[in-house]
This record gives structure tokens, sequence and C-alpha cells, in this order.
């Protein structure tokens, strides 16, 4: 099946009142990894992000708290940008950033385009003043610092506007003296340990995120035809893309009923972000027979509604492939379509085959599965929208 399971940590930051009020967000291979056991970067970054914005939805993760996220050299040097809320996102800057002029320059577009700075596990010297001065937050790992070393770092702070947040916080002697210093937050041990989340993910197939990202490389003005012409070869990709849209922190406030106007409402910069982390989360898979079974039947129901006059055939095809979601997620068909911002009438058509796509649905499965079907201009109809799509299917799998 096209799914596999995917995982996260999270541990809370608090404040002084003892409230959670934000989330350090945290790689792992699985939901029984103890630790983050990261071997790329780049690529664990990317796994966190997609993860918490396309599988786990990072409303379900922080609330309307904010995230605080990892973001190796690499990431932070990346002119591209990722698609996460500003309002809801903290850039963790990891002591192994390299702090120099490129960072620097790189860390002032990330702050000018609307994102919170935190320096992670931050040893203040008086070089790294222009770092502080651009950060909202700075981690003192009062474990490493030992507490002379950290009440030294603390009143090397005070004097510019960034809020102290006290890490590896184990035990009660370690918070009460943290507290005394005038800390900001805290995080660590002490408090919780990061809690690993897991849930079943859709796959996406990475030749055609790789197409996907290849077309949108080679041509700044491809129309919102041609996107949706690649993203809809692969049911996975709008699965996420779906679940992206109808996140709360989007702020999306109709409902969707065509592949097409989800790429409009994603928007170019937007898609070309979600393709790249998902390249480089390395959570995709080819599941060939699948995804060609998916295609052929969506494009067959969009071929069928074309012939019969029906209009917005590209409901069809989307209907057609989200009929099939259940099977690739391993997750029941209902509980998944309640989680995309489809519209009530569209999702019915889809689980209790009402309305005209609804019985279309019914005729293209009875005809996969050799089942009677009463009319014999159907029947004719069927049979040759089919060859039409299988064809269609054919060149598609030779491009690839």
């Amino acid at each position: 099946m096209n799914y596999h399971n995917v995982a996260i940590a999270r541990q809370p930051i608090i404040d002084n009142k003892l409230s959670t009020v934000a989330y350090e967000l945290l790689y792992r291979r699985d939901a029984q990894a103890a630790e983050a056991d990261v071997y790329d970067q780049v690529g664990a970054t990317a796994q966190v992000i997609t993860t918490s914005l396309l599988d786990l939805g990072l409303h379900n993760l922080v609330g309307t708290g904010k995230a605080f996220v990892n973001f190796p050299r690499g990431y932070l040097i990346n002119p591209s940008g990722v698609p996460l809320p500003k309002e809801h996102t903290v850039i963790e800057v990891l002591e192994s950033a390299g702090f120099d002029a490129v960072l620097l320059a790189s860390l002032r577009r990330w702050r000018n385009a609307g994102y919170s700075l935190a320096l992670d596990d931050f040893v203040f010297e008086p070089k790294l003043a222009p770092f502080v001065e651009i950060a909202d937050y700075v981690k003192l790992d009062i474990l490493a610092l030992g507490k002379e070393a950290f009440h030294k770092q603390v009143e090397l702070l005070k004097p510019f506007k960034v809020k102290l947040i006290a890490e590896k916080v184990e035990t009660w002697e370690d918070y009460h003296f943290a507290k005394l210093l005038d800390v900001d937050y805290y995080q660590g041990y002490f408090f919780e340990k990061p809690e690993a989340i897991s849930k079943k993910a859709s796959r996406v197939n990475q030749l055609t995120l790789l197409q996907l990202m290849a077309a949108m490389m080679k041509a700044d003005d491809l129309s919102i035809g041609e996107l949706e012409a690649i993203v809809s070869q692969d049911i996975g990709l709008v699965h996420k893309l779906l679940r992206y849209l109808n996140s709360p922190m989007t702020g999306l406030m109709a409902s969707v009923d065509s592949l097409k106007l989800a790429i409009m409402l994603i928007g170019v910069d937007q898609l070309k972000s979600i393709t790249n982390l998902l390249l480089m989360s390395e959570m995709t898979a080819d599941r060939e027979v699948l995804q060609m079974q998916v295609l052929l039947r969506a494009k067959h129901a969009e071929l069928f509604a074309k012939e019969r006059g029906y209009a917005n055939e590209d409901r069809y095809f989307l209907a057609a492939m989200l009929s099939l979601i259940d099977v690739c997620v391993g997750v029941e068909l209902d509980s998944i379509l309640s989680e995309l911002p489809l519209p009530i009438e569209f999702t019915r058509s889809i689980i209790e085959r009402s309305g005209r796509i609804g019985h279309t649905l019914d005729l293209i499965e009875a005809y996969e599965k050799h089942r009677p079907i009463k009319s014999p201009t159907d029947v004719q109809l069927l049979a040759d929208t089919y060859t039409e799509a299988v064809k269609w299917v054919d060149s598609f799998r030779d491009a690839l």
C-alpha cells in the first residue's frame, strides 16, 4: 500500500507561569526513536516541516502557540523559503551554522520576511553582537555551560532586546537557578521529555516531484493547467496539498472541489517550496502499479464526464482519484476526506455515491470490476473512454 508511518517529536517551552507557550519540533526516524539520530541535517529539517505541515498538521502540534524548528546553514542561506506560517514559526539557528557575513545577511532576509529567530545553544562573544541584535530568542544550555558560565551569559545578554530560554533544564535546582536570574522561558526534561507523535501518511512519487520541480524551474510562466497536469499524476501529492490547504493556519475560507483551484490557492511560490521540501525529506517511494490504477480511474472518469457533456470534468478527475485514497493511505475513506477542504456534497458523492459524480464513479468502478451495467450506451461509452484513458496513462508512463 502506498503509505508509511511518519513521526515527529515535540518538547514544550514553558513560561514563568509554567504555561506552555511553544513547542520545539524534533526529527525522529520513527515513533520508537528516543533521539534524533540525524545523518543529514537538511533532510531532517525538511522531514520535520513536511510532516508537521502536510501530514500531522501544525495546528495539531502547537495549537495557537509557536513552533521552534531547527534550521541548518544549508536551509538558512536558501533563498526559496519555506511554507511555514510566519506568525507561528521560530527559526532556530544551530550553533554549527557558521556565524559569518553570509549567514548574517541571510538571517536578515528571514527576519524581513516576517519570521522570528532563535539562536540555539548560543555562547555570546562581542563579535556575535550583530546576530543577537536581529534575534528574538537566545537559548542557553544550562547543562553544557554549568551554572557559573550560564549566569555570565545571562548578564552579557541583558543589554539586548532578546528573550532568554534556559534549555536542558533537568532538575528543580536548574529551574530555580534560572528563575532567579529572570530567564524568560524554560525547556528540558524537568518539565517534559520530547513526546513522539506518529501517523500513517500518504507517500509521494519522487519522479512526479522531480518532474514538477523541473517544470517550475524551466519556465516561470507555467499555466495553472500545466501544473495541474503534473500534480494530478500523483494521489499522494494531491492529498498532501489538500491537507495543507485545510490547515487553520492557511486561513482558507472556501472549500475546494478541483485540483486547479487548489493550485491557485496555494500559489506557484508555495508549491515550489512544498515540492522542494518533499524532495529533500526523502519521504518518497515509487508504487507504480497503484499509481497507474489511480491515474487510470481518474482519467477514465474525466473522459466519461466530458463525453457525456457534464460541466467541470476536472471535478470528476479529482473525485475518482480521491475514491482510492483509502487504499493508498490505509485509513478509512470518510476519515481521510473529513480532513480535506472539500464541499459536503462533493464528499458525499465520493462516499455515498450520490449525484451525477457519484453515479459516474459507480459506473467507472463497475466497468473496472466487470460488474453488470444496465445501459448498453453506458457500456459502449465506458469502453471507448477507457481505451483513451489507458493511452493517456501509457503516455505518462513512457514520459517517466
